[in-house]
This record gives structure tokens, sequence and C-alpha cells, in this order.
């Protein structure tokens, strides 16, 4: 112990050269020694591409080091000196601009094994045949780990962002293993193998393949790795991180790794040339339409032309598309960059005509508009003045300037058709495009018809205006639809149309209004109610939708029409083509039938001459083949009278559910009422039903009691 203590103060002195330690380890049951015999050895989304370490052409870079590249009018470049304090984790660098302050953010945080020999990491300075002018950091090399984090971030969106990372190696030792008869007994070991990983931001690296791997090939490098042994000298194994277009305030996070630990030696990596580049200004134009366009057919439909302009040169130019209140393709899809300090017009107009091509009238529309700018700390001051309204050009516009580099401009013009609300809906056959039959017998038929022509049709009496395989009704004497104020006070009334081939742009069936704005405003509620009157008699004797609509006003909404989140459509139809269908058999017996119907054949079938004095059960079904629910249905049924009496005989009269008829231990008297009950509409192809007996005994004379 003794000999071995002498021998490990003999060469503890510190080598630094490549940060190669001499040192001493246990590695097995005797004590070994290990000496290092080697030598050291030894980068608003933009879609702009830029070479290594620079920004896209026409960007501004914004540069912390000590060898600022040349600015010029096509690559403009300020900087600043990398000052660092040693041992601080932490640092903003501050460009003071009229524009507004851009703040660059060094950090350092999990900073471990920290190694203090040439001062506390991280320390700015050169370290001899490793790094130069950088932010170093050494680390002693006694575990696998996450040695630091590295995190950048800028107050501006960037359209790039980047670095140097000195000096990412590996080393190779020899060690002593042990003795042989005296002598020693050497084996290689490494120490430490540099990793730098920034996939976890999107970041991407560049790599030398004579010292490191990659985890992907360039450009999509994301993770480097030294290669095992391979050592460099300043310079010969940088690596340049960089990430594109990040929006302000995002953190850039960079992971120092060692991934190899079989013997103790500290390591060291510099970083240096930070930068960001902002790109020139930009702006985004988009559209809004607060209610339906006002020209809306297929040959006359309004459309809107976005242009920015410089002067008398349009910048860019789009054209919406769309109907009704939609507007797709409504903006300038990739924001359009435009110079600093400079001023621009946004302008609008409406276009029309089955080709997009003849000049409409903007003055239609009432307009507004907002500029905001997502880039925050900005001086730039956002237009607020009113749109100038070009009689001549039927054009209106806005003026934007004195944008500086990185910011990032939207324009919403929003536009609300004048002065002018629309209702619109259908009256309409919802029997589920069902052929009718025109005979008698069949039409009968059709009447009791619940088979699955009429559960299996989910067009068929569900209250929805299904224009695929339904038809609206035109008009008929009597029938009319009317808009009121919800409390008996008529606004207007129109007629259902009835002639489609005269009325291009209003089908079968359709009625719509059309009212001032002053007319809705006058309101005291903010609802209005269409009102359907029906002609008596009417072939359309069954509704399948209330006759009355309620619609809630929206602010900004000017056009109502049935869609997801209303139904302003009526619905009717024939008599025969009732959801609700009734259904009645019967059953002679000797008035000895057990208090239970179950069991009992009821039939259809016409009763010829029974006897007096004999009874007859009757079992009236109630079926739901629509595709509504049935609520408040009610069964009634009058005994005869003449010319021979019938009275309610036992069994007591029952039903298929008590919600129908309670089991009363009394006869009736006269007619049977059931209770009201409801009828839900079917789950599949079968009828709901809901079944109410009775029994009944006939006189044996006329006008004669039972």
């Amino acid at each position: 112990m003794r000999q071995f203590q002498n021998y490990l103060n003999a060469i503890s002195v510190y080598s630094y050269h490549r940060y190669v330690i001499q040192t001493l380890i246990l590695v097995s049951f005797i004590l070994l020694t290990g000496i290092s015999t080697h030598q050291a050895h030894a980068n608003f989304e933009s879609t702009d591409s830029s070479a290594v370490a620079a920004c896209p052409a026409n960007h501004k870079m914004y540069y912390i080091g000590a060898n600022a590249p040349t600015s010029t009018q096509e690559f403009p470049v300020v900087s600043l000196p990398l000052n660092w304090t040693a041992g601080n984790t932490s640092r903003n660098f501050t460009f003071t601009e009229a524009s507004g302050n851009k703040i660059f953010n060094i950090s350092f945080s999990s900073i471990i094994e920290k190694n203090n020999v040439q001062g506390a990491p991280p320390f700015y300075g050169s370290i001899n045949g490793s790094t130069s002018s950088a932010i170093n950091l050494v680390h002693d090399s006694t575990s696998t780990v996450n040695n630091h984090i590295l995190n950048i971030s800028t107050n501006r969106s960037v359209s790039k962002a980047g670095y140097k990372i000195q000096d990412v190696d590996s080393l190779t030792s020899s060690v002593i293993v042990g003795y042989f008869f005296g002598f020693p007994i050497y084996e290689d070991r490494t120490p430490y193998a540099e990793q730098v990983d920034v996939s976890a931001n999107g970041g991407r690296l560049t790599f030398n393949s004579l010292f490191h791997t990659a985890n992907n090939p360039a450009p999509n490098t994301s993770v480097v790795t030294a290669i095992e042994g391979q050592n460099c000298s300043t310079g010969e194994c940088d690596i340049d991180a960089s990430w594109g277009y990040k929006a302000a305030n995002s953190v850039l996070g960079l992971r120092h790794n060692n991934t190899i630990n079989q013997t103790s030696a500290p390591h060291a990596v510099g970083y240096s040339n930070f930068y960001f580049c902002l790109a020139p200004p930009k702006v985004l134009v988009k559209k809004v339409l607060a209610g339906n366009r006002v020209n809306d057919s297929d040959t006359n439909r309004d459309q809107f032309e976005l242009s920015i302009n410089r002067g008398t040169t349009v910048v860019n130019a789009v054209t919406t598309t769309g109907s009704g209140s939609a507007v797709t393709n409504n903006n300038n899809r990739n924001a359009v960059s435009i110079a600093e300090n400079t001023s621009y017009t946004i302008t609008e107009k409406v276009i029309n005509g089955a080709n997009g091509t003849t000049l409409g009238e903007i003055a239609n529309y009432n307009t507004s508009y907002t500029c905001t700018n997502a880039t925050t700390g900005s001086t730039t001051v956002m237009p607020t003045a009113d749109m100038t309204y070009n009689a001549a050009n039927k054009t209106r516009s806005f003026t934007l300037s004195n944008a500086a580099f990185g910011d990032e401009i939207t324009c919403t013009i929003t536009n609300t058709p004048i002065d002018n609300y629309t209702f619109t809906g259908y009256v309409f056959n919802d029997n589920g495009g069902i052929v009718e039959n025109n005979s008698t017998n069949l039409d009968t038929n059709t009447k009791y018809d619940i088979s699955s022509t009429f559960t299996g049709n989910n067009n068929y009496f569900n209250g929805i205006f299904d224009s695929s395989s339904e038809v609206g009704i035109g008009t008929t004497a009597g029938l009319s639809v009317s808009l009121t104020d919800c409390k008996g006070n008529n606004i207007s009334t129109v007629a259902p149309n009835s002639n489609p081939q005269t009325q291009l742009n209003s089908p079968l069936g359709q009625f719509k209004f059309t009212v001032s704005a002053s007319a809705i405003a006058n309101l005291t509620t903010k609802e209005v109610c269409l009102v359907q009157v029906e002609p008596d008699p009417w072939t359309f004797s069954v509704d399948t939708t209330p006759n009355i609509r309620k619609i809630s006003l929206v602010a900004g909404k000017f056009d109502y029409k049935t869609d997801g989140s209303r139904n302003l459509d009526f619905g009717e139809v024939k008599a025969n083509y009732a959801s609700l269908v009734l259904i009645k058999s019967q059953h002679v017996n000797d008035c000895d039938i057990n208090a239970n119907y179950d069991g009992i054949s009821f039939s259809t079938a016409e009763i010829n001459d029974i006897e007096p004095g004999r009874c007859i059960a009757y079992k009236i079904d109630a079926y739901n083949r629509g595709h509504v629910d049935l609520k408040d249905v009610q069964i009634t049924d009058e005994l005869r009278q003449t010319p021979v009496k019938s009275v309610f005989r036992l069994p007591y009269p029952k039903a298929s559910s008590s919600s129908v008829y309670d089991n009363t231990e009394s006869l009736p008297t006269g007619t049977i009422v059931s209770k009201i009950f409801n009828l839900d509409k079917p789950t599949g192809t079968s009828a709901t039903k809901a079944t109410l007996y009775f029994n009944t005994k006939y006189g044996t004379t006329n006008g004669s009691n039972p």
C-alpha cells in the first residue's frame, strides 16, 4: 500500500492537454494503476433555405460571438460580443433597436460532474487544443449520464437560430490492469464518448464522419455521438446546431451526454457563434363573411379578391371561393414578405358572374378589419383607420406601413351583407319518397302497412326534408307561411312556390322572407316565428312537424334556413301515410272467456250472422311506423247502440302496458277511452306497438239490453 501511495503522489499532476487525465483506478482484487499514453488528436414558418450557420437571403442575422459575418444588403448582420461570468448559468443578450428590443437568452441547467480546474463551468474563453472563444463546460467522466442541458430562446419568432458546438469527441486511454513479475500490464479503456442531442425541439446538426456517428443522414441529423476513441484538436470536429422557424419565446434545447465510461478522465465542450434570424416583416390577409353573400346563385355569386399592393405593383392577390357564408381559399395561404419601413395598401373588391370575372359592388357589404402582430415587443403600430371606399374602382382599402423585421401581421377583413335578414324553408311531403298508390284499395292497404316499406325507410315521416327523395308541396289555396314576432303580430306572409319553372332560384315548395334589418331591430325580443296556415280541408292532413317554428336571432347572423342547428321546414303527409296505424281485430266468444286475453286468436275478418246474446272481444293495436316519437296518443272506441245495443262485458279491459290502460275493477259505459300515452319511433325494422283489449256483449232484440 505504501508503494502504491508513493506512485500515486508521483503521477497525480493534472495534465490538461486534450483533457487526458493520468490517474489510478481500482479494477480488480489487486490494486491497479492507469496512465494515459495516447497523444491528443484530435448548425411564420419560413420555408426559405440557407447555408449552414447562415440566415436565408434578406433575413436579418443577430450574432453573438467573436467572429461576426460581414453585413451586406442581402445579408444584414448586427452583433454583440459573447461575454460570460464564470459559474453563472443564464444570461440575456439584448439588441437595442427602434423597432423594439430583441432579447436572446442562453441558459444551462442540470449541470453535473463539474470539473473546476480551469474555471467554474460554464466559463468563457479558449481551452488549448480544444475550444476557441466559447462558453465552456468541463465534466468529470464518472458515469454514462446527461452532463448538462443548454437552452436558447428569443423574444421574437425566428426564421432560424443556432450556434457552434466545439470538441465533441472521445478518448482511448491505455490503462495498467495488473503486473506480471513486476512489469505493468496495459489495456485500452474509454473514459468518455460525448453525444449532443437536439431531437426534442426539431433541431438539426452537422457532423464529421471521421469523428462522429449520426442518428439520421443530413439534413435530418438530430443526435450526434462521438466515435469511441476518436479524439480531435481545436476546430477539427465542430458541429453546427440549428433550428428552423420557431414562435417567439420557444425554448430550444440541447442535451449533452456521456455515452461510455470504462475509466475516469475529464472532458470539455464549448459553445460559440450564437445567432438567430428574423425574417422580413410578413403579412397574412384573411376574409370573414358575417352572413350570406348578397348574390349567391350559380351564375352570379359574389367572391372577394384580396390584394397586397406596393404603390401600383400588386405584391400578392387571391380570390375567395365558397357559397353562402362559407369562405374558402380565404387568405394568402403563405404569409407574404414585405419590405421594412415601407407603405403597403391592402385592398378588397367583389367579383362575380359564372366565371368570377365581373366587377361586383363591395358597397353591398359593411366592412371592418383588424390587424394583429404575433410578435411580442414590436413597436410597429397596427392600422385602425376606417377602410377607404373608391367608387370608381368599387374597392375598399387600408394602409399598412413601418413594419419591422420579425413582424408577423394578420389582417382579417369582415364583411356583413347590408340591411336584410332572410328566412328560408320548405313545405314538403314527408313520405320518404314512397310511391303513392292511386287505386282506392291499394291506398287503403297503404294506410295499414306496417312493413319495412315504411319502417325501413329512414326518410319517411322523420320531420326532415330529405331532398334526395322527397319533394316540396306547392301553393294550394289557403296554404301560407307567416313571419311573426311570436306574439301574434304579423311581419310578412308568403305562399310556398308552386312553379319552379318560372322561379329558377326558388324550388317547389320553398318559401323565403327578405326582411329589412330595421324591422327586426324593432322587435322587443330577439326571436321571430314562422307559422304555417293550412287550408281546410287539405289533402295533406297529417303534420310531421309543428306548425310553428321559433327562431332565436344570433348577433351578426342575417341568413336563417334549415341547417344542423335548426329546422325551418314544415312536413306533411296524406292521411293514408300517417305514422300512427290503428288495426282493430275481434274474437267471437260465448261470454265465458277467461279473465286473460292472452292466447286468443283475434281476426280482422268481417263477422257475419252473430247470434244475439253472444260476446265479441276486441283488440286495438296502435303502431308507430314512422321515424319520430308520437306524443299524447289516445284510443277511444264507442260501442254500437242500434239496431242492437251492446255493452262492455267481463273480463275487464286491459292493455299491453299500464301506461295505455289501467286494469280496473269496473267496466266502461258506452265508450272505452285509453290513457294518453307515447309511442316511440322504431329502433329497427319493426313498428313499435301498444295494444288495448276489451270484451262486449250484444243484446237479443233491437234496442234491448243484453
